[in-house]
């Protein structure tokens, strides 16, 4: 098929591409903390590998041989498993996160030429990142889940906002300078925002 009939297509089936796409992306991901359960970590699913072990501790945490490996106590109670679980895995997320997005930002920082002044990393459901007047960079902890390419576009846009202050013709010039390809994206994000779930 021609690609001028595909676009055409797409074009006239856009409301209803957008409405079911909305409706997939309000689906709310459970997660049980299982044996083979998939975790995405920086836009790769791997499955999650519990091990009991015999060492009385906090659960830890590694990607090993593709697999997220999480070690827990074998005297803890089953019903336990699920809630230590998440737990450990949220603190390795922040860990991972937090190291990633800094070497990030300080790169971009370093390209765009500015300086802030702290980077977070928290729990927040309606932005991915923000700027503060002081230049703190705050991003949301299920950036860890998304793919490289897209955190990067979340780093260059706050990073961004400490020349511009404001999504004004020069702001979005300058992302898509460090970011050519920043409105699929951003897109990206709002299309699938409901599967970087912890």
């Amino acid at each position: 098929m021609p690609q001028i009939m595909i676009e055409a297509f797409i074009k006239d089936k856009s409301v209803w591409i957008e409405k079911h796409l909305s409706q997939i992306s309000s689906t709310k991901i459970v997660k049980n903390y299982t044996n083979g359960e998939k975790h995405l970590f920086f836009g790769v699913e791997y499955p999650l590998e519990i091990i009991p072990v015999s060492t009385p501790g906090r659960c830890t945490v590694q990607i090993v041989a593709e697999k997220i490996q999480i070690q827990i106590y074998e005297n803890i109670p089953l019903e336990e498993h699920p809630n230590k679980i998440k737990e450990a895995l949220l603190h390795w997320y922040l860990e991972q996160g937090i190291a990633a997005i800094t070497e990030k930002v300080n790169l971009y920082s370093q390209e765009i030429g500015v300086s802030y002044s702290r980077i977070s990393l928290k729990e927040v459901t309606s932005i991915w990142g923000s700027c503060s007047p002081t230049n703190c960079l705050s991003f949301n902890r299920k950036l860890v889940m998304a793919p490289h390419e897209v955190v990067d576009y979340v780093v260059i846009h706050e990073v961004s906002h400490m020349v511009h202050r404001n999504h004004g013709t020069r702001f979005w010039q300058l992302v898509s300078k460090h970011d050519p390809l920043y409105k699929y994206h951003r897109r990206w994000l709002k299309l699938n925002h409901h599967l970087l779930s912890i």
